[in-house]
């Protein structure tokens, strides 16, 4: 195959194959027999000039091809492997209640056994760990068929059934606190979710409206947090490894990473709804 493309080489450029009859006429008197050109391996061809450069014609030349030793990368290679490198920020979303579930159970606040709420009614939403509170119970006045995630009494605090609390259990152990509770006319004890991280973490220029807490307001402690939030943004890059936990000066809202999502979404879970928070978009 090598003598074919050689051939086919050299008639492309006018030259005669070394396989043609040689000249059989005798040289002239006193000149020197003419030097055998010497045989040209694939390698130079590509040195030899093209038959547009050696005629004068203005046509331009083909570009050379590159031939990339065996086993070395081609520059263009890497660039694919900087793209497929390069990391993707995490996406966070809000877990709320799903009020659009029909007939949907309202559970109250979380009270003690003298049925007296714990602490104030924030305290399992504050974005802190909290003491063991003893047996815990929440009432239920609506008697409506349950829902494995719900926002429970004023204080919104997340209660969630079993196999839900198994997920966060599992998905985020280092930032969640599991606290069981019973409801009523539930025979199951249901689960109190505490997010233990709390985050400063709000992307205020990408969040729609944002209104703070002034010295006006009469609320010294709170001077700086956030007095309302619309359209919620935080930045991811912020976050750290967590994947529960609640943005500071706004610890109303329950995050979860993308991973808690849609474990809770593979478990099918009702009464849920999650609304994205690194969302450039709205």
């Amino acid at each position: 195959m090598f003598r074919r493309l050689t051939n086919a080489l050299r008639r492309l450029w006018h030259r005669p194959s070394e396989s043609s009859p040689p000249d059989r006429q005798s040289p002239a008197s006193g000149s020197e027999p003419a030097a055998a050109a010497p045989r040209r391996s694939r390698a130079s061809v590509a040195e030899e000039p093209s038959p547009q450069a050696r005629h004068g014609t203005s046509r331009p030349r083909r570009p050379a091809v590159r031939i990339v030793a065996h086993g070395a990368t081609p520059h263009g290679s890497n660039r694919k492997t900087a793209r497929r490198g390069s990391v993707t920020p995490t996406r966070f979303y809000d877990l709320h209640d799903d009020f659009r579930a029909p007939g949907r159970w309202e559970p109250g606040d979380p009270l003690d056994r003298k049925d007296k709420v714990v602490g104030d009614v924030w305290t399992f939403t504050a974005g802190r760990p909290v003491d063991p509170p003893g047996p815990l119970h929440i009432p239920n006045e609506l008697k409506a068929a349950p829902l494995d995630f719900s926002l429970a009494g004023a204080g919104l605090t997340p209660v969630v059934h079993p196999r839900v609390a198994a997920v966060f259990a599992r998905m985020a152990p280092e930032d969640v606190q599991l606290i069981p509770v019973r409801i009523e006319g539930q025979r199951e004890p249901y689960f109190l979710v505490v997010a233990t991280r709390l985050i400063r973490c709000v992307d205020e220029a990408a969040c729609l409206e944002i209104h703070h807490y002034g010295p006006g307001d009469g609320i010294p402690a709170r001077v700086g947090q956030y007095r309302s939030v619309r359209g919620l943004r935080i930045d991811p890059n912020q976050v750290g490894r967590a994947r529960v936990f609640r943005p500071w000066g706004w610890p109303v809202t329950l995050v979860v990473s993308e991973a808690v999502k849609e474990a809770l979404e593979k478990e099918g879970v009702t009464g849920a709804r999650f609304t994205p928070v690194t969302d450039t978009r709205h």
